[in-house]
């Protein structure tokens, strides 16, 4: 590692996964004793002129300053204005002082900034309408193209990169914590003995105990997830129970929904005691539409849950063998997955393997082994 190295973050205003792996980033690097900062800049969630104007100028200050040996963007836009301040720092020093042989003015780089890095990392992929996915496109071509190093959450971002340009991309490492480890450790439900499988709370009667850790939010699918519900009560009433953790902006459509079918759904709301609800928990459901590598699976790996879940993004990155998987917007599929469940052997099974798989999972030391190889390593990875 190189003396005195020191980083700086660029991160877009954000919360959830991605503000959490930024500070996860920070506090491995800081173990390491490299100095790593976030930019005072303004990314946000859309094009803003004005503002992304400001942030490529500050960013390009940076760059030139000679203060740093390498940024670290995150998400797509913030690696787009990363690059092209990048690029734009590097044609105004080429151009500054001096001529060479030919006439063409040039000048002499100072060594810090020429080894300047930029690594970025991709958190999502781009939905929505057409001309948002041309502009996503366009973005991605500049970031991929202008960044040493492209990280992606998921394999399908990878993949993404490498088609878009990057010069090198890998899997980025998002580590697991264990529910609750800074809090006593709530242990998960052992397996019942047959016909006693019930789980916390009201589950002493057999009653399956389902939890959904997701925001009400489209991505998350939660509709799938209800009719999942619907044909599950049809087949075998009162036989699952389903919680959802969690707030969004369909809250009230989602609760309208529930009550007008009757479904065995409950909306818990944003909750802080995950670990608590975890370890009442038989089994732990996913019907997102996309996924990068999703904390609250690793959670459930940690807890000893069961897992069935929808294959998007990374969600197979992260479960390996350890859950049953089915296809995006299959509800039969899930509905399949989750009655197989109720079966004590088979559940008992389940939670064997998500144990199995948690101990595989990537650590903080993982995170800081990447984060060393790709920032202050550089491109000669000694």
């Amino acid at each position: 590692m190189r003396e005195g190295a020191r980083i700086l973050v660029v991160e877009p205003a954000a919360t959830g996964g991605l503000h959490a792996h930024v500070d996860d980033e920070l506090s491995a690097l800081a173990a390491l004793g490299v100095h790593a900062e976030r930019a005072d800049v303004r990314i946000l969630p859309r094009p803003d002129p004005r503002t992304d104007a400001a942030t490529v100028r500050a960013l390009r200050r940076a760059a030139a300053s000679g203060e740093w040996d390498a940024i670290h963007a995150h998400g797509l836009r913030a690696g787009a204005l990363a690059g092209i301040a990048r690029l734009g720092t590097h044609c105004r020093w080429a151009v500054r002082r001096g001529t060479d042989r030919l006439g063409i003015r040039t000048t002499r780089r100072d060594p810090r900034h020429r080894g300047l890095r930029l690594v970025t990392t991709l958190h999502n992929r781009t939905t929505g309408s057409l001309p948002a996915r041309v502009l996503g496109g366009v973005l991605l071509a500049v970031a991929a193209r202008t960044a040493d190093v492209v990280l992606g959450v998921s394999p399908d971002l990878v993949d993404s990169a490498r088609r878009a340009g990057a010069r090198e991309a890998h899997l980025a490492v998002i580590p697991a914590h264990p529910p609750g480890a800074s809090a006593p450790a709530v242990q998960p439900r052992a397996a019942a003995p047959a016909g006693q499988e019930g789980g916390a709370d009201d589950g002493a009667d057999g009653t399956l105990q389902v939890l959904v850790l997701a925001r009400l939010a489209p991505q998350k699918d939660l509709p799938t997830l209800l009719d999942a519900a619907a044909i599950l009560e049809a087949a075998a009433p009162g036989t699952v129970r389903i919680r959802v953790a969690g707030d969004g902006p369909l809250h009230g459509e989602l609760s309208a929904e529930i009550a007008r079918r009757a479904l065995p759904v409950e909306l818990l709301g944003r909750r802080e005691d995950v670990p608590a609800l975890l370890g009442g928990t038989d089994v732990v459901v996913s019907s997102s539409i996309w996924e990068g590598q999703p904390v609250g699976l690793q959670e459930a790996l940690h807890a000893g849950c069961a897992i069935v879940a929808t294959a998007a993004g990374g969600t197979r990155a992260v479960t390996g063998d350890a859950a049953a998987l089915v296809g995006v917007g299959d509800a039969p599929g899930l509905a399949r997955e989750i009655a197989r469940l109720r079966d004590p052997a088979e559940l008992a099974r389940a939670r064997a393997a998500a144990r199995q798989r948690a101990a595989q999972l990537p650590t903080d030391a993982d995170l800081a082994a990447q984060l060393l190889d790709v920032l202050v390593k550089g491109p000669d990875r000694q």
